[in-house]
């Protein structure tokens, strides 16, 4: 009842603070709403004001112009009465007709011509301090009344307007022309007397839209058309009065515009100002009405703030009166509150081990709602009474101090969860000892550290032990071996991806499942299987029966891996292959001994039984031997160590020298000379063929390119091609680069190609070889009959040479199944009208039989070795000699 008297007397707030600001805001946008539209409507305003303004200056302009105007007619006709009433006589005569009056401050002379254009006379109105302009040009055939501009001076603007009226007899025949001078200097300070601002301008134009009189001055545009203009485009063709606002044709600045046709002459009036200077009063009014909102803006915010400041004290001052009344109604149910918002779970006992109080994590645990659980003993929810807890309880209540322990406890479920218990001592408001109690569930933390400790050591997919494991096994066994022999066998399935990219990850998984199951019941209890990473699996063994039992269980376990492996209704072969590394003689610790089973397995070892390989020390050596060439190979490039040497081919009958085969020697500072069959292969595995065989091309080219030059008649040369050049896109472009920059004539490069690469991509090579022919460059086939033995590529690619292989010519006159071969290949050259070289000629024997064969050509030591590119131009000028 008094927490309902609290809430029940508590005033309500009338508005919120976000309600208060909510309306400030309103009304300060509508106030900004409200002005900016009275600024808008007053810009309208400001606008039409000044286009009325200036319209009707114009008007008033066009009006005093056609004053003028009329009054330069009633000259004109004046004069022309005086043309018609006497001779024509080329002399100046000072008119005083009482028409000429209006006109005489505009006028500068009169100037009359007759019929033919000849000069009739002039007529002077009075006299005048100006200089007198000069004569028009007369004019010929009928005219129309028009008007033209001369003597413009460019610095002043001022100019002359020549307006001409044609003069006709009663007849109504052409009688001459009565041209009046006007000058614009008058137009130009009547059109100043009106102050537009700067940039502003009272303008006559001519129908055609020409500019004749501009105030202020404008001497660049008298004379100017500006038909082109949105007066001649869009205005006049409306109407013949108006205002209007555009860019000005001469500065391109915004403006506005009033205009006026000159009634009873073909001329316009315009008067322009700029259109921030037709607004300067605007904007005056823009900034107070600007700096007004602006102001009492500020002074709603005030008031706003005000109200809200006095409206936050007077709550305030209700709101602590409210809380402190709730907090002494609502205590119990407030401790209640807090308790339940614990995550844990938490319990308080009276002294006789009741319930007093407990959260819902602890009904939770216990598993009865929360409101049956006070009054309860505690030994009936936690399904009997604990010695220890109870010793500590009466420890806690004797000495007043906070006890933990750890144990075990049974939820509501049965399952047993591993806890810490906190216990402390509470004094009741009648002054009687409580124990508050806390728990903490670490069952979830002890399984997850469990986990990880299993994680560390096993492989979570197959089950099997990880490497770490592995090593530390194979370790600990090493120790305690005591001499004895130990076999470690590591095992590589090469195929097992093929079950990944065909049905995703999930399967590969339990493939390998399969595969540690497999291990298991190879293993049985005489081996130690673990899953080292991916398709890799490795095996610790017993050696006890020596290297034939080792043999004997690799070969099972080869046998037993190489069956199908069956997945998803398919069968899948994993392609085993085994590496096996004997402790102590092929390692004295785990890692050597797990990284020398690899390198068998790689294939760095003795074979076995196929795919089963021991490890070989030799093998190991030679290994580091070609890792140890390839890591200098990699520099030598860059470091100057390759050289070219040229092997002559002569040919067979008259021992006459056609040309050089360029060969690659590497010497490395610290490797010494190294033989092109150690570091060529290398280089094709390891990619590095690529930049070597460009600067080989090059090299060659550029040395053909020097001998070319010193001896004056081309050097054939011949340069070797890897297969993985000849699939460069690259190779065509490189290829004419060469014989472009060092002028190599058609016919002295020839490419020498193994047939294996032919073989490969054969329609990328097939219009490769094409193109290269197209460039003048031979092609030859290198170590012909060596490759895959089909003869179709000879008649579709455009070779031009054979070699036959030294392997051939080596047992030629000591075998007759090299000779056959090597008469087959010639002869198989003759029918297809390809030459024949022979290499590794190095006995005279083999000579005379290639000479028996009619071979073409050959090259090796019993002519000369390869030399060196000094030595290339004396051989070439001795056999000359």
């Amino acid at each position: 009842m008094r927490a309902f008297a609290t809430s029940d007397l508590k005033p309500r707030r009338p508005y919120s603070l976000a309600r208060l600001a909510i309306v400030t805001a309103g009304l300060i946008a509508a106030l900004g709403f409200v002005t900016a539209a009275m600024l808008f409507a007053s810009y309208q305003d400001a606008l039409r004001e000044q286009q009325v303004t200036l319209r009707n200056v114009a008007v008033a302009f066009a009006a005093q112009t056609a004053g003028v105007s009329q009054a330069i007619e009633g000259a004109s006709q004046g004069a022309a009465r005086m043309l018609l009433a006497r001779p024509a006589t080329p002399q100046a005569t000072t008119l005083d007709d009482t028409q000429v009056q209006a006109a005489h401050p505009y006028l500068l002379r009169l100037v009359l011509f007759d019929a033919a254009g000849r000069l009739a006379g002039s007529v002077t109105p009075g006299t005048s301090s100006l200089d007198m302009p000069s004569f028009p040009a007369p004019p010929t055939g009928a005219i129309a009344r028009r008007i033209t501009v001369s003597d413009v001076d460019r610095v002043t603007g001022r100019a002359v307007l020549n307006c001409m009226h044609p003069v006709r007899d009663r007849a109504g025949r052409l009688a001459g022309t009565v041209v009046a001078q006007v000058d614009s200097r008058r137009f130009e300070r009547l059109y100043n007397l009106v102050e537009l601002g700067p940039g502003g301008s009272v303008t006559l134009l001519h129908r055609d839209g020409t500019m004749l009189v501009r105030g202020p001055g404008y001497p660049a545009g008298i004379g100017r058309s500006f038909l082109d203009t949105p007066l001649f485009r869009e205005q006049l063709p409306r109407a013949s009065r108006g205002a209007f606002q555009a860019k000005s044709p001469i500065d391109g600045s915004v403006g506005l515009y009033g205009y006026d046709v000159v009634e009873g002459a073909d001329l316009v009036i315009i008067t322009g100002m700029k259109r921030d200077v037709a607004l300067a009063g605007w904007y005056g009014r823009l900034w107070t009405a600007l700096a007004f909102y602006l102001l009492l803006s500020a002074v709603l915010v005030l008031l706003a703030w005000r109200v809200a400041r006095d409206t936050r004290r007077q709550y305030r001052l209700v709101d602590m009166v409210s809380a402190s009344e709730a907090r002494l109604a609502k205590r119990f149910d407030y401790l209640s509150s807090i308790v339940n918002a614990i995550g844990a779970p938490v319990w308080v006992l009276d002294g006789a081990r009741r319930i007093v109080l407990a959260n819902d994590a602890f009904a939770r645990l216990v598993g009865r709602p929360r409101d049956t659980l006070p009054g309860l003993e505690e030994r009936a929810v936690f399904d009997g009474a604990d010695s220890d807890r109870e010793r500590r309880y009466e420890q806690v209540l004797a000495h007043g101090t906070s006890l933990d322990a750890a144990g075990s406890v049974r939820d509501g479920s049965g399952e047993a969860r591993t806890v810490i218990q906190l216990t402390s001592r509470l004094t009741s408001e009648d002054g009687k000892a409580h124990l508050v109690n806390v728990l903490t569930d670490i069952t979830e933390r002890e399984r997850a550290e469990a986990r990880l400790a299993w994680l560390a050591e096993f492989d979570p997919v197959s089950g099997l032990p990880n490497q770490l494991q592995f090593w530390r096994l194979l370790q600990a066994r090493i120790a305690a071996a005591a001499g004895r022999e130990l076999a470690v066998v590591t095992l590589m399935l090469d195929r097992l991806h093929e079950i990944v990219d065909l049905l995703g990850h999930e399967a590969g998984n339990r493939a390998l499942r399969q595969v540690a199951e497999l291990l298991r019941e190879a293993c049985g209890d005489t081996a130690v299987a673990a899953h080292v990473r991916g398709a890799e699996f490795a095996v610790m063994h017993d050696a006890a029966g020596g290297r034939q039992a080792v043999e004997r269980f690799a070969t099972e376990l080869h046998a037993l891996m190489s069956g199908p492996l069956r997945l998803d209704g398919r069968d899948f072969y994993l392609g085993p292959r085994l590496g096996l590394a004997l402790f102590p003689h092929d390692g004295q610790n785990a890692d050597e001994l797990h990284r020398n089973a690899q390198g068998a397995a790689s294939g760095a070892g003795i074979e076995l039984e196929q795919a089963v390989r021991f490890f070989s020390a030799s093998a190991h050596t030679e290994l580091g031997r070609r890792l140890t060439i390839e890591a200098h190979l990699r520099r030598a490039l860059e470091r100057g160590e390759l050289r070219l040497v040229y092997q002559p081919k002569v040919t067979v009958q008259d021992q006459r020298v056609v040309g050089f085969e360029a060969l690659l020697r590497w010497t490395s500072p610290e490797l010494g000379a190294v033989s092109p069959v150690e570091f060529i292969p290398i280089a094709e595995r390891t990619g590095l063929i690529t930049p070597i065989g460009a600067w080989v091309l090059e090299e060659a080219c550029r040395q053909m390119g020097e001998w070319n030059t010193r001896l004056g008649r081309p050097v054939r040369v011949a340069v070797n091609l890897a297969p993985c050049q000849l699939y460069q896109k690259s190779l065509l472009d490189t290829v004419r680069r060469c014989l472009d920059q060092y002028r190599i004539e058609r016919g002295c490069l020839e490419l020498e190609i193994t047939e294996s690469a032919l073989m490969s991509r054969e329609e990328e090579v097939d219009v490769l070889m094409h193109d290269i022919r197209a460039l003048g460059v031979d092609l030859a086939i290198d170590d012909f009959g060596t490759g895959y033995s089909s003869l179709a590529y000879l008649k579709r690619f455009p070779v031009s040479r054979l070699k036959v292989d030294r392997a051939f010519v080596r047992d030629l006159g000591r075998d007759e199944d090299s000779a056959a071969i090597a008469l087959s290949i010639v002869n198989l050259a003759r029918g297809l009208k390809l030459k024949v070289v022979a290499e590794g000629v190095e006995t005279e024997t083999q000579l005379a039989v290639l000479r028996g064969m009619a071979c073409d050509e050959y090259q090796g030591f019993l002519f000369s070795k390869p030399l060196e590119r000094e030595a290339v131009l004396p051989l070439l000028e001795s056999v000359r000699a």
